[in-house]
């Protein structure tokens, strides 16, 4: 039999220098903060299946018969090749908008004021806002930084 190899000097890992668990501490906190969820009392949400079917408008009272209330308005803002487009929106008050993440990688929408926040949006997964104030409403994406849009707000 023959003896076991002897290893003649002790394997120690490899120390990590300081700036280097730094940078990994700050990636992670990156990566938590875009975890976060929109603010309570907003009518935000995502998702990562299809909507569900919507049952038609019932007319209101007194309203002719025959005649629906006219639907609320939506607006679609894809995010495609690591930009949203439309990168510049134009609605009404009242407006609903969706962004649908049509890219290959995740990515987040957060707004500068309000709180208005999405999860992150894995490929496919869809975030919506009902805007209720006139304004212009800066948004990014907090994994992506230099990925910027807006949505103005008219009467």
């Amino acid at each position: 039999m023959e003896p076991p190899f002897a290893n003649p000097q002790p394997t120690q890992k490899p120390s990590r220098p300081p700036w280097r668990i730094a940078a990994l501490a700050a990636a992670s906190t990156v990566t938590l903060a875009a975890c976060g969820t929109s603010a309570a009392g907003t009518s935000s949400t995502s998702t990562s299946t299809a909507p569900a079917a919507v049952a038609p408008a019932t007319p209101r009272p007194g309203a002719p018969s025959g005649v629906a209330p006219a639907p609320a308005a939506t607006a679609d803002v894809r995010i495609v090749n690591f930009a949203f487009t439309p990168a510049a929106l134009t609605v009404k008050v009242g407006t609903t908008v969706a962004w649908t993440n049509k890219d290959a990688t995740a990515h987040t929408v957060n707004f500068m004021t309000g709180g208005i926040n999405s999860n992150v949006l894995n490929p496919n997964d869809r975030f919506t806002h009902t805007f209720t104030t006139p304004g212009t409403y800066d948004y990014i994406c907090s994994i992506h930084p230099f990925m910027h849009g807006s949505v103005t707000v008219t009467t």
